[in-house]
């Protein structure tokens, strides 16, 4: 086999969705070749996600970040671990990822998540903290079990998670 590049993992991609087992067989082929470079491990993490291994997938973004930190790497552990119920945990990465970009964290789904964990801990005030600073444009479509919507429609499924965790 020749050698891989990231450039294949790259350009490879669509296989996620389209043919996730030949995605992961290339990506683990790279991570034979590469071991010590982040982006096989964080390519394979997302393989593993659509697969429904999210323990294994964890494992990935653990290396990943062991290797080479960053915020986007630490965004997603968070929501690997809040998909795993590990709240507070997510809590932890979601503050470390904004603590490296909080210009991009901004912009991104880490706020509503990181609210999410909030709310299923009961912490009401926090989570309605951290969807003030999405932009008033802000839109979902329908991802990470939130209703399609605006930043006011995310507002109110947020506290109705907090109050049903205080209920």
């Amino acid at each position: 086999m020749r050698r891989l590049t990231r450039d294949d993992l790259t350009t490879r991609l669509w296989m996620m969705r389209s043919d996730p087992q030949a995605s992961l067989e290339l990506h683990n082929a790279f991570i034979r070749q590469h071991p010590s470079d982040p982006h096989g491990y964080y390519g394979r993490h997302q393989v593993l996600m659509v697969l429904g291994h999210k323990e294994r997938a964890l494992e990935d973004l653990n290396k990943a970040i062991s290797i080479e930190p960053n915020a986007t790497r630490l965004e997603d552990r968070g929501a690997v671990l809040r998909e795993l119920g590990r709240h507070r945990e997510a809590l932890d990465d979601f503050d470390k990822a904004e603590a490296l970009d909080p210009e991009d964290w901004k912009h991104g789904f880490g706020p509503l998540l990181r609210a999410d964990c909030h709310a299923h801990l009961g912490n009401v005030e926090a989570a309605v903290a951290d969807c003030a600073v999405l932009h008033d444009e802000y839109a979902v479509p329908g991802v990470f079990g939130f209703p399609s919507g605006g930043k006011q429609v995310l507002i109110a499924e947020i506290r109705r998670r907090a109050a049903a965790r205080k209920a």
